[in-house]
């Protein structure tokens, strides 16, 4: 099966959204990864596998290979069907909007990284402080938000942020921001939704 590689910005996009299984993506990965230059040691990598939801120990074997070719994992696109078992036709949040493109991370994002997306971003993991989520649908962090997530980017006041553990840096929604109290001591407590009420943003209790 064919793929795409592409370079942008110093990364690398891979679009293996072609291959049937996993052991088609790692073929097809180091075969790509293979061709490259040594001029790109060290540059963060972008794979899209289409439908397919990887487990976190496949994600830990894509970056292995890549690791062993001295290559980094910046994020894997994932947009599964949504006649799939796993995405039902009902939204899974109470009054949550539905977006067509769905990226799906398995993994944490340390301080420093970005990741945007047209659609809603879910990520299994945290979001640690200095790391920022970009969406333009709803963000779901199946995990602790500590650092900044951006909701409804292109101005839908109806998007949503929701995680397990929401200590966010800074939280927005279309164009209104809000921010934790300075000194906001943070203790165990149920999983929480972040929306658009009012005019103001404000937390409510994750219904799911």
């Amino acid at each position: 099966m064919s793929t795409t590689l592409r370079r942008a910005n110093g990364e690398l996009w891979l679009d293996l959204s072609g291959e049937k299984t996993f052991a088609a993506i790692k073929r097809s990965l180091a075969v790509q990864i293979n061709t490259l230059d040594d001029y790109m040691l060290g540059a963060f990598v972008c794979l899209n596998v289409g439908t397919k939801q990887l487990t976190n120990k496949q994600v830990r074997e894509i970056e292995d290979i890549l690791l062993d070719h001295g290559l980094h994992l910046r994020e894997i696109m994932s947009c599964p069907h949504q006649s799939d078992a796993a995405y039902p036709d009902k939204p899974v949040l109470e009054g949550m909007p539905e977006y067509g493109e769905t990226l799906l991370l398995c993994r944490n994002l340390r301080s420093g990284q970005k990741i945007s997306s047209n659609g809603n971003v879910v990520i299994l993991g945290d979001i640690n402080p200095g790391a920022e989520v970009v969406a333009r649908g709803n963000i779901l962090v199946m995990g602790s938000l500590r650092g900044i997530a951006h909701a409804g980017a292109g101005g839908d006041e109806t998007a949503v942020v929701a995680a397990f553990r929401l200590n966010p840096t800074q939280i927005r929604i279309a164009n209104h921001i809000t921010r934790p109290p300075d000194g906001e001591v943070v203790t165990d407590r149920d999983p929480e939704v972040a929306r658009i009420r009012d005019g103001k943003v404000i937390i409510d209790n994750l219904k799911i």
